[in-house]
């Protein structure tokens, strides 16, 4: 993946799912004071059950929205808000017959608080607190029913004034967390755009956008390397874009920059994704063939000559074409680069003095190595 761009849809369907893993390991956690309880004989076993049957069934649906892309349809594809409101309405159930234990169910309306940190803002988690908070004073009657002469107002005021204190708390400290988060992810994006600009400096030529000089001669190295100890070989080709000083004479500089800019658009759609077009200097450019014969080359500076006495250049006549004389070169095993750029140079040349709008090949300057 390139610097700076997105990540594709596939990498956010997996990370929205290990989000939702996230929330099922606090559905399994919670299954303890659950079970403690049953096995205490605090709160009754068809509750248990009913929590089992409640977590599974919304989890499962929260997965299979996820996993078919259902869930994209809203603006938050991760359903961080339903996944959080489907959990406290299951913890305000079960801490209905939580009985004395009930503090402990409480603590976990603290967590899923600090879960929403990673989409939802601190207004929203604000919201989402005191509605909770509101929620839970509204069960107060419902436990007073179910405990009876248990129940004691004393200690279920404590229990609501201590979560009405730190749920807002937990909600502000989730929230700035997620403002932090989403600045260091703006400011990673703005790092990865810089790192792509400087890259693309390093490696490009600023006018035409094809590779520079340094970049491409590395490459060769590289190719030059891998061929003499793999065998294969590969060829070099150097243009020169013909009677390029009249262009800048009759029409200007800025006419010249256009007639290569437009040079290069036209050949590198012409090229294999494995070749590599590169500005060598003024009018010059150098193309790189790997794995490529002579004959291959030569077919290939055939397309070139072809779209280019076709081709038109914005702001210049109608008329007006552009040629080139291009001397080819193939590699011979341990050639030094200089000499093979030297042979192609030669060859091109060569080309000038024949007319130009012409390819001559370079001879070997030895023969090959087997």
């Amino acid at each position: 993946m390139t610097p700076g761009t997105a990540l594709p849809e596939d990498s956010h369907k997996q990370l929205r799912i290990r989000r939702l893993l996230m929330s099922v390991a606090m559905y399994v956690l919670s299954a303890v004071p659950q079970g403690v309880s049953l096995y205490n004989g605090i709160s009754p076993a068809w509750v248990m059950y009913t929590w089992a049957a409640y977590a599974v069934v919304f989890n499962l649906g929260f997965y299979l929205a996820i996993r078919s892309n259902f869930s994209l349809r809203f603006r938050d594809p991760s359903m961080t808000m339903a996944q959080m409101v489907a959990a406290i309405i299951l913890v305000l159930f079960t801490q209905l017959y939580a009985g004395e234990a009930r503090g402990a169910y409480l603590v976990v309306l603290l967590i899923i608080m600090v879960f929403g940190c990673f989409k939802l803002h601190t207004r929203q988690l604000l919201i989402l607190s005191l509605l909770t908070i509101l929620a839970y004073a509204l069960t107060m009657p419902l436990v007073r029913e179910i405990e009876g002469e248990r129940f004691n107002l004393a200690v279920e005021v404590i229990l609501w004034c201590s979560f009405s204190a730190f749920l807002p708390f937990i909600s502000i400290l989730g929230g700035s967390i997620s403002d932090l988060r989403k600045k260091l992810m703006a400011s990673n994006a703005q790092l990865q755009e810089v790192l792509q600009q400087v890259t693309e400096l390093a490696t490009h030529d600023e006018l035409t956008g094809v590779y520079n000089r340094r970049y491409l001669l590395e490459m060769l190295g590289h190719e030059k390397n891998r061929t003499d100890r793999g065998g294969g070989g590969f060829c070099v080709c150097l243009f020169d874009l013909d009677h390029f000083k009249r262009v800048n004479d009759n029409y200007g500089h800025a006419a010249g920059d256009t007639v290569l800019k437009t040079f290069a658009a036209t050949v590198e759609p012409l090229l294999r994704s494995t070749d590599f077009l590169a500005r060598y200097g003024g009018e010059e450019f150098l193309l790189f063939l790997p794995q490529t014969s002579l004959e291959m080359a030569q077919h290939c500076i055939k397309r070139i000559q072809e779209a280019l006495a076709t081709t038109s250049f914005e702001g210049l006549p109608p008329g007006f074409r552009v040629t080139a004389s291009i001397g080819v070169a193939q590699y011979y095993l341990q050639e030094g680069i200089p000499s093979l750029i030297e042979r192609s140079d030669k060859a091109l040349y060569r080309a000038k003095q024949n007319g130009r709008n012409r390819m001559e090949l370079a001879p070997f300057a030895r023969p090959i190595l087997i």
